[in-house]
């Protein structure tokens, strides 16, 4: 992508639709924040210089707004203002905005590319990504001329009764630079919601005799989060969206439908996962794997090759070596286990004093017996055996190749020596 575009996506609102004390976009989708995704793809789609527009409480975005540049609307007077707002960091720039809303998170690199492409070809002041849909109801409608051209944007509150339009608007837009900023500047505060919007210039643009053009996308892509509704409704697309990429990689998910994986999840080939499993960001899993039903694999958790994780096992931030097996009933927190571990069902790793969490390590070979607990920090040796219900207490390291019993656990000494 050559240098005269700029990406900018609007996140200043408030989104009072979510009934929520926080920024719409700083709200979970598939395990990261809202805002994550437009700006990804607008990277992925070979834009370099990407300014974020910021407002109602700006300081819990920006530790997701890094490689952008950071524009802060003063007052929320509406998307107009927003990207007006954005014009004293385009100095002398000639070139094209490709302006994005922050709350429309499906939208693919593909579809972007495209509208690019298209806007390129017919030369216009605008290009606006549209869709049509069976039920447009909160989407701005797309108003034509009886010969097909674009004349104006009318937002849904604007619309008078009768008008039945299906074509929208995505919120999704390409415009000339340095020209859009003198519409905006002209374009007057609408009566209703007492903001400037930026779907105004459409109007402006085409009364004076600009080019407007439009490019056709799936209405999935354009999805636009603004109800806790919605936010499931993409949170489900999303989720299948990347069950399907692992698929495609010679993983098994025996049911996605009931399977929840989040975004930035590495799975080997061939390996199983079963129904109700949750695996959660930052986690790789290895080839060959075994992994479910009702097992939750938390972030920064590391599971090799030919690993059988079962029913009700939990793991977050461990490590788990090459043909280990929990499968049943087992919690390991902060924990490193070896090769060739067998962790029985009951197990529990104490990883948390009260004020901090602290490392187990179980090494190569070990047997942790049925209802073990391992309080932390503590370490397992190579060949090691937990008895049934031992607990073994924090420090209180187990030798290499010994069993330990009890409560606590003492070394097993054998009959005669």
């Amino acid at each position: 992508m050559s240098e005269e575009v700029r990406g900018i996506v609007l996140a200043a609102g408030k989104g009072e639709r979510m009934k929520s004390c926080w920024p719409k976009l700083s709200h979970p989708l598939c395990g990261r924040p809202i805002i994550c995704y437009p700006i990804e793809i607008l990277k992925k789609a070979g834009i370099k210089k990407i300014i974020v527009v910021v407002g109602y409480k700006k300081e819990l975005l920006f530790p997701y707004l890094k490689g952008t540049q950071i524009v802060v609307q003063k007052k929320l007077s509406g998307t107009g203002d927003a990207l007006l707002a954005v014009e004293p960091s385009l100095p002398n720039f000639r070139g094209t905005l490709l302006v994005v809303s922050g709350d429309v998170p499906l939208i693919r690199e593909e579809t972007l590319r495209k509208l690019l492409k298209e806007h390129r070809r017919t030369n216009a002041f605008a290009t606006i990504l549209v869709t049509v849909m069976e039920n447009p109801s909160g989407y701005g409608r797309i108003f034509r001329s009886e010969d097909k051209q674009v004349i104006k944007i009318c937002e849904e509150t604007d619309l008078k009764e009768g008008e039945k339009i299906r074509e929208v608007n995505s919120g999704i837009y390409c415009f000339q630079s340095p020209l859009v900023f003198g519409y905006l500047k002209k374009i007057k505060l609408n009566p209703h919601k007492k903001e400037y919007y930026l779907t105004d210039v459409i109007a402006l643009g085409a009364e004076r005799g600009e080019r407007i053009s439009t490019f056709f996308a799936d209405s999935q892509e354009v999805l636009g989060i603004n109800t806790r509704e919605d936010l499931s409704r993409a949170e489900k697309i999303m989720r299948m969206r990347i069950m399907n990429e692992i698929m495609g990689k010679g993983v098994t998910i025996v049911d996605p439908e009931n399977t929840y994986i989040e975004e930035g999840v590495k799975i080997g080939q061939d390996t199983i996962i079963f129904p109700f499993t949750i695996i959660e960001r930052e986690v790789s899993i290895g080839k060959n794997c075994r992994i479910g039903p009702f097992c939750r694999i938390r972030e920064k958790t590391v599971i090799a090759d030919n690993v059988e994780l079962g029913n009700f096992v939990e793991l977050v931030r461990s490590k788990v070596g090459e043909f280990s097996k929990a499968k049943h009933l087992t919690y390991l927190g902060d924990t490193s286990v070896g090769r060739e571990v067998n962790i029985g069902a009951g197990t529990v790793v104490a990883n948390f004093d009260g004020k901090k969490k602290h490392k187990t390590v179980i090494a190569e070979k070990a047997f942790i017996g049925t209802g073990t607990i391992l309080i932390a920090p503590v370490k397992v040796g190579r060949e090691a055996i937990t008895g049934a219900g031992a607990v073994v207490t924090k420090n209180s390291d187990v030798p290499p190749g010994k069993t330990v019993v009890g409560v606590p656990a003492r070394i097993l000494n054998k009959i005669g020596s």
